[in-house]
């Protein structure tokens, strides 16, 4: 089944898709957030043109479970669950920021790249994440 996957943050959305086996992830360009209902909608024209059949969302988490950033991907997964028709799931993104960053860096691409960049080489670490142990870090979101 192919996913999308999505790292959203406070301007920018990453996005990532894997292939019809669930095998090979790839970064795709990072969207605009404007919101979870604008998301929302923008997410499920993608699904529909890339014929995902889920999507999972990285959740940041925080000591105290309330965050702006985690209240944000709150709405988000509400909006998305609201709007589309295939399961919505989440998945805690804990690194993967930071990695992809070691990623960008290690493959020589100038830092003046990297915003247009990091977000959706997140994306594509948290599906790799999900594709390889489904369950190992899905949250109850």
């Amino acid at each position: 089944m192919r996913w999308l996957a999505l790292d959203i943050g406070s301007q920018r959305v990453g996005v990532a898709v894997c292939d019809d086996l669930g095998r090979v992830a790839s970064a795709l360009p990072a969207l605009e957030y404007a919101g979870s209902e604008r998301l929302a909608e923008a997410i499920a024209e993608l699904a529909g043109a890339r014929d995902a059949g889920g999507v999972v969302v990285g959740v940041p988490v925080t000591r105290s479970g309330h965050g702006p950033g985690e209240r944000r991907v709150s709405k988000v997964v509400a909006a998305l669950r609201e709007r589309l028709d295939v399961p919505v799931e989440t998945f805690d993104e804990t690194g993967t920021t930071t990695a992809a960053r070691a990623l960008l860096e290690e493959a020589g691409v100038p830092r003046r790249r990297w915003p247009e960049l990091v977000d959706s080489t997140a994306a594509r670490l948290i599906l790799e994440g999900f594709l390889e142990n489904p369950r190992a870090r899905r949250l109850d979101r």
